[in-house]
């Protein structure tokens, strides 16, 4: 797995974050004191709880500000140095904590096989990017699913609703703090259904 487009688009958007590597260094962190003295071998350091350590990735990407998306993904799909014309999928990530969400591009190049991931932080209260239709076709229903389970808007898609909660749906049930609630519709079903089991004997009480 290659880093050299993530380094290669940081190169030509400096506005663009990497992810922090799998196995590097901390940022900011140095040679231990002990070994930073006496030039000898230091005493590893206490393990770090895994929910304390800080993310690390094995697939090459970069985070993109907003307003850059748009701008990055037409470079990633239409200038051979990349070649990045196939979108896997669009998702998104709640960080509730950290008021934020995180939507997630996975892209592939059939030529070169190479991959990269590209992911926009949007607060949870303006929680919308431009919709990448334009430059990749299979980005539509990606968008859709988002928009319907995480309640991202995105912007100049053509045909932005819900795919697969009902239209009345309330809510968006991969919002962590999502409650669910019974849409109309299914209330009068469940009580159809109760006075059809209650006609039959089913639902009677003794």
């Amino acid at each position: 797995m290659s880093w050299a487009l993530a380094e290669k688009l940081k190169a030509r958007f400096p506005e663009v974050e990497l992810f922090p590597r799998a196995g590097a260094q901390e940022p900011g962190a140095g040679a231990p004191p002990e070994q930073a003295e006496t030039g000898g071998p230091a005493a590893a350091a206490p393990r770090r709880p895994a929910h304390e350590q800080p993310a690390q990735y094995l697939t090459p990407g970069v985070y993109v500000p907003r307003d850059k998306l748009l701008a990055v993904c037409t470079a990633l799909a239409g200038d051979p140095e990349f070649g990045l014309t196939y979108l896997s999928f669009v998702s998104a990530v709640d960080w509730p904590v950290r008021n934020e969400l995180e939507v997630l591009y996975h892209l592939y190049s059939h030529q070169t096989h190479q991959e990269l991931a590209l992911k926009v932080r949007v607060p949870r209260d303006d929680s919308h990017v431009p919709s990448v239709t334009g430059v990749w076709d299979g980005a539509n229903w990606h968008e859709r699913e988002a928009y319907d389970l995480l309640g991202i808007t995105f912007d100049g898609h053509p045909n932005l609703r819900r795919i697969m909660m009902t239209d009345d749906w309330v809510g968006h049930p991969l919002r962590k703090d999502y409650v669910y609630q019974d849409p109309p519709w299914l209330v009068e079903l469940a009580k159809e259904r109760q006075k059809d089991a209650e006609g039959l004997g089913l639902g009677e009480r003794v």
